[in-house]
């Protein structure tokens, strides 16, 4: 925490802007097609209904969806979540987080599973099921009754679980069973919650305005900026991307992910997630974030700095004096905006760590069916 007070006000008044060029491409960026989503659904339906890539034959025999799972209740009252941490930003977990976001993680175990099963089959039932469900929360009128000051890890949930049903949503959007005016009431409500998101800060101190919260508001942005066709919300998720490049290390490390002690490898990784999101949705209006630098870097420096680091737990050492609690290579299975990666860059490590299929609700789902090389 001391990091935080005493350095971020000078972090944040040394970020450079982006470059002219950069600063062209994000003015020109505009939503081109609000039914674009993240992949284009029918080609690959399309591709899965020929695949022989054992990771995704093994993804297409999980016949769980929304039209199986729990249709959870939208919570009533004041939304307060105990803080993740018992003390700080790192140490023991609080178990009492995980039991107030119950029905936030089964709403998002529910749309994914949904989503993820209607790109393997087109099943116009997971599609209804999907919308149906949200179209509930959105009558209740849910994420919207909180306050950051009040409950900060209320607000973080909200991140998350509007960042997974968006994504998930995007993907059955265009379903000629879901209604006009649900889906109105759908979007209209994700872009209510996505903008009161935004008006609970941060503070100018708050290291959350930098730091991989910033990027899962700016996920958010970009993905409900693509369903509503706001291009305004859509350009600031673009440009907090812009920013979080611009903020590395010259190492590819970031460094308010640094200063969180034996999860600082952790939180690098989990801070990739919603950057590697913001680009494919990029990718499919037409703007190439992958490739664009700020400061001198690319997102490729943060996953290259990643993937050093946990082959090499020594180049930990300067950020953090406690034995790290990730690593790629730790035997567990990576993280599935790895799936979205290795889609762009195949080869190694990628080919090694890949061999089981991997899903994330709060990224939209089985990230395997969805962009794993199907042959």
């Amino acid at each position: 925490m001391q990091f935080h007070k005493l350095f971020l006000p000078l972090f944040l008044s040394v970020l450079a802007l982006p470059a002219t060029a950069q600063k062209d491409l994000l003015d020109k960026a505009s939503i081109t097609n609000s039914s674009a989503s993240f992949i284009d659904v029918a080609s690959r339906r399309s591709a899965l209904a020929s695949a022989t890539n054992p990771r995704v034959i093994a993804a297409l025999k999980d016949k769980w969806g929304c039209t199986r799972s729990e249709q959870p209740a939208p919570p009533t009252g004041r939304m307060i979540i105990p803080h993740h941490y018992l003390s700080g930003s790192n140490g023991p977990i609080n178990p009492e987080e995980a039991k107030a976001t119950v029905p936030y993680q089964k709403l998002q175990d529910a749309v994914t599973d949904g989503a993820s099963r209607y790109v393997a089959t087109g099943d116009h039932a997971e599609a209804v099921c999907v919308a149906n469900l949200l179209a509930r929360w959105a009558a209740a009128r849910t994420l919207l009754d909180y306050t950051s000051k009040e409950s900060s890890q209320a607000w973080y949930q909200v991140e998350w679980t509007l960042s997974s049903i968006s994504l998930a949503y995007s993907v059955v959007q265009s379903d000629s069973a879901i209604p006009a005016d649900q889906r109105k009431q759908i979007v209209n409500w994700m872009h209510d919650v996505t903008i009161y998101m935004f008006d609970q800060g941060p503070r100018p101190d708050d290291h959350t305005r930098e730091n991989n919260h910033s990027y899962w508001r700016a996920l958010c942005a970009t993905s409900v900026g693509v369903l509503a066709s706001d291009n305004s919300l859509y350009r600031r998720g673009l440009e907090q991307y812009v920013r979080a490049i611009g903020q590395m290390n010259p190492d590819g490390s970031l460094p308010l992910e640094m200063a969180r002690h034996e999860n600082a490898l952790h939180y690098q990784s989990f801070a990739l997630e919603p950057l590697a999101m913001v680009a494919e949705l990029a990718a499919r209006q037409g703007t190439d974030l992958y490739s664009i630098r700020s400061n001198g870097h690319t997102i490729a420096d943060a996953v290259d700095f990643l993937v050093r680091a946990s082959a090499n737990p020594d180049l930990m050492k300067q950020y953090a004096s406690e034995p790290q609690s990730f690593s790629l290579f730790s035997g567990k299975k990576p993280p599935a905006w790895v799936e979205f990666w290795a889609a762009h860059h195949p080869g190694e490590p990628w080919s090694t760590l890949l061999n089981q299929p991997l899903s994330d609700s709060v990224i939209g789902g089985n990230a395997t069916l969805y962009v794993a090389p199907a042959k």
